[in-house]
């Protein structure tokens, strides 16, 4: 599979690595529990209850099985670098992910059998709810250096060169005035639900003893998504248009200079992107996609897209529209 497409070898050298380090961290995880074998119990211990371990596999077997994780990481990374329609940000994302969520998954099978070298029985084994807290933590400063391997947008990259065309809808501003819109953009109630139910089972696993107690996480994980992602700020005014979760952080913007054009789109979150949050199509558009319906989207010099799905979204994009030809007028 060619990741070149005609860049630099330098370029191509850092696609490479990025697409490699999935498979490089899993290699790395079996050839350590590999060096542990004549330390290990046969089995170890791999699942734990709320009574300890209680579920064992061939150590070698449980990291060689692991490999399916970044493998499939590599091959989605390797298939993004290759799409010339995926933008830097995302590209960013794609490596980061799979780097960060193969770390994440061998961090914890070698953190979980590091804790049996020397043990005679499988069934005292310690619970792994240290190696998840330290394979979560390696997860994400793994994740962000894979990211920053990839070049991002070039300083200027976006720039509209024309004002948006005649067609397109605008507000009525007087020359001099300033406008600002503003809006609050909700998740729907099924994505709520999603969240919730995703929770409330994950929980439920975890006090009926068919899971480890670490997965008591994963609850919170989703409620902190929710609290990310479950209704986000939208303006327009003269710096663009600026999406913001209700902490401060994620957020997204898009410079004034770099629209070529606002427009109103219907978004269905399932069929189009998969699901709610921030999202990317398989067409390469960025989203923040919240509700299905009426959403505004903006069109950057470069030909990529952005959409938020907001109520108000044709009055944000005809907003836009009038503000950019201002400015380039």
């Amino acid at each position: 599979m060619d990741l070149t497409g005609g860049r630099s070898p330098f370029r191509r050298a850092r696609d490479v690595a990025a697409v490699a380090l999935p498979l490089a961290v899993w290699a790395a995880g079996a050839a350590l529990v590999a060096s542990w074998r004549p330390e290990l119990p046969m089995p170890v211990a791999v699942h734990w209850g709320t009574d300890g371990a209680d579920g064992f596999a061939a150590p070698l077997r449980t990291v060689l099985l692991t490999g399916i994780v970044p493998a499939l990481g590599s091959l989605g990374t390797a298939l993004v670098l290759r799409a010339r329609r995926v933008a830097a940000p995302e590209r960013r994302l794609a490596a980061g992910s799979a780097t960060g969520i193969s770390v994440f998954c061998v961090g914890l099978v070698v953190g979980s059998v590091a804790g049996q070298r020397g043990l005679v029985d499988p069934a005292a084994a310690p619970s792994p709810t240290l190696a998840t807290l330290v394979a979560g933590l390696l997860a994400v400063l793994a994740g962000a250096a894979a990211a920053r391997l990839l070049p991002g947008t070039p300083p200027g990259a976006a720039r509209a060169s024309s004002a948006p065309p005649e067609t397109a809808p605008r507000l009525p501003v007087a020359p001099g005035e300033r406008a600002v819109w503003s809006g609050r953009a909700t998740m729907e109630p099924v994505g709520l639900a999603a969240l919730g139910t995703g929770g409330l089972v994950l929980g439920g696993l975890v006090l009926i003893g068919t899971a480890p107690p670490a997965l008591l996480l994963a609850p919170a994980l989703l409620l902190a998504v929710g609290l990310l992602f479950g209704s986000a700020r939208v303006w327009v005014d003269e710096r663009g248009l600026t999406v913001r979760s209700p902490l401060g952080r994620p957020a997204w913007q898009v410079p004034l200079a770099d629209i070529a054009e606002a427009t109103v789109v219907d978004v269905r979150p399932l069929r189009e992107f998969g699901g709610w949050g921030y999202r990317v199509g398989r067409d390469g558009r960025r989203a923040v996609v919240l509700r299905g319906g009426a959403a505004v989207e903006v069109v950057q010099g470069d030909g990529r897209r952005f959409a938020v799905t907001v109520p108000g979204a044709r009055q944000a994009a005809a907003l836009l529209n009038t503000l950019a030809t201002r400015q380039r007028t």
